[in-house]
């Protein structure tokens, strides 16, 4: 019992002590969290028979809107702050981030349009498939300050674009199969453009736009037959973040 409150007690003093200090303007290193809104477009999903390379091509297969979530950790190339350093003046305009994110990629059951490889094409029910997403996010950024003050001498109000690569974590399970779920891990393509708002000296609020695509392909194993499920993962998160920079 002791020893929790011991830790709690210097959780607490550690908290504040961060809090307390005056802090620069503009820091070199943040940390923060996020959580947003993620939307897919409504890829084609490919399935085909890996043996003989029989594919069906359902269109237009709709993606569940889901809540995605995460940290970030970001590094201005200014000399004030942690781990700052005498970069050239012109760096100061760009930053590095990496965060990394968690969705749902969820596809709903549907009555949809198919086509086949013979060819022959109709319509039929889309299993449901439950899937997930979680990326490891590299971004390159280029930004700019407004609203400078004498606590934010750098700009208050800074517009900035990204873009990076991306590792991507992803599962999927369909539904009516009996060989359960898997996984694959691939590289995607991540844009990113927002708004960053230093709230406080040391304390920023961002809000965002991020687009990410990414191609997975899924090997199953239905009835001894092996299958392999692929699709363009077209992405559009709306990101809100809040950062300590310190």
């Amino acid at each position: 019992m002791k020893q929790k409150f011991y830790r709690l007690l210097g959780l607490g003093f550690l908290v504040l002590t961060l809090v307390a200090l005056p802090g620069m303007a503009q820091s070199a290193m943040w940390v923060g969290g996020q959580v947003g809104g993620n939307f897919a477009a409504s890829p084609d999903v490919d399935v085909t028979n890996a043996p003989v390379g029989f594919t069906t091509t359902w269109k237009s297969v709709k993606i569940e809107p889901s809540v995605i979530g995460g940290i970030t950790i970001g590094y201005d190339f200014i000399k004030e702050g942690f781990l700052g350093y005498d970069w050239p003046t012109w760096m100061k305009y760009f930053s590095f981030a990496t965060d990394f994110t968690y969705n749902r990629f969820d596809m709903r059951g549907q009555y949809i349009d198919f086509s086949t490889t013979v060819p022959t094409s109709g319509k039929d029910t889309f299993p449901k498939c439950e899937g997930y997403m979680a990326a490891w996010t590299f971004l390159f950024m280029a930004h700019y300050g407004f609203l400078a003050d004498a606590e934010v001498p750098a700009g208050r109000l800074h517009p900035y674009v990204g873009v990076g690569p991306s590792i991507l974590f992803s599962g999927l399970d369909i539904g009516d199969s009996s060989s359960g779920s898997r996984s694959s891990v691939d590289i995607c393509l991540v844009t990113e453009a927002g708004l960053r708002f230093f709230a406080l000296k040391n304390v920023s609020l961002d809000a965002a736009f991020r687009y990410r695509w990414a191609s997975p392909t899924y090997g199953f194993v239905d009835g001894g037959v092996a299958h392999d499920v692929s699709l363009d993962a077209h992405q559009f998160s709306f990101l809100f973040r809040a950062s300590y920079h310190f």
